[in-house]
């Protein structure tokens, strides 16, 4: 089995030479995957993510919930050290600015951010994935330090995490850590797959 970091450099090499036209592509198939997952349609903060690294774009996905008049988010990164992340408000309007990731993110007042507990639906980027729910994003832990709670949560109404991802970042097993968290799904540019 390869290591997270070979799987790493190998996925995201391959989704970086993708064209722009297959990115745009592959979130017009994205979107239309989600249409099969009934908790999207019910949803009305979901949290998005602006294209970096050659990740499938959510731009279909995010004008559709907006022709919707859905809540969408995108997340902020806040501290340095503690590596978490809340959640603000996206519109046509927001002010953005980059994070020090090179990533833009919403200029937001502290009070007015979104705890992720109060999402309905996360479209989470993600590196590789494979069919138990497993998930290997870029290393840094942001999304399972701001999701752990999900772990301890048997409530119906936490939210549901789906990963986003090209069909080709399926991989056959990923080592999975005690701090990782599961996805509920996986949608790509063909298919929707669940997660018990």
């Amino acid at each position: 089995m390869l290591s997270k970091q070979q799987i790493r450099k190998e996925v995201r090499h391959k989704r970086r030479s993708l064209s722009p036209r297959a990115r745009i592509d592959g979130g017009h198939g994205v979107c239309d995957s989600l249409k099969k997952y009934s908790p999207f349609f019910r949803a009305n903060k979901i949290a998005c993510y602006l294209t970096s690294d050659g990740e499938v774009s959510l731009a279909p996905v995010i004008e559709a919930l907006w022709q919707r008049k859905k809540t969408v988010c995108l997340p902020v990164i806040f501290g340095f050290g503690n590596r978490q992340m809340h959640f603000a408000p996206y519109t046509a309007d927001t002010i953005m600015r980059d994070n020090q990731y090179g990533i833009s993110e919403p200029v937001i007042a502290i009070r007015s951010q979104i705890k992720p507990s109060s999402l309905n639906i996360v479209l989470m980027p993600l590196v590789a994935f494979d069919l138990q729910g497993n998930r290997l994003g870029m290393g840094g832990g942001y999304y399972d330090r701001s999701f752990a709670f999900v772990k301890r949560c048997r409530c119906s109404r936490r939210p549901r995490l789906v990963g986003v991802a090209y069909d080709f970042q399926e991989v056959e097993s990923l080592a999975s850590d005690s701090w990782d968290v599961p996805l509920d799904a996986v949608v790509t540019e063909s298919r929707l797959i669940r997660f018990s």
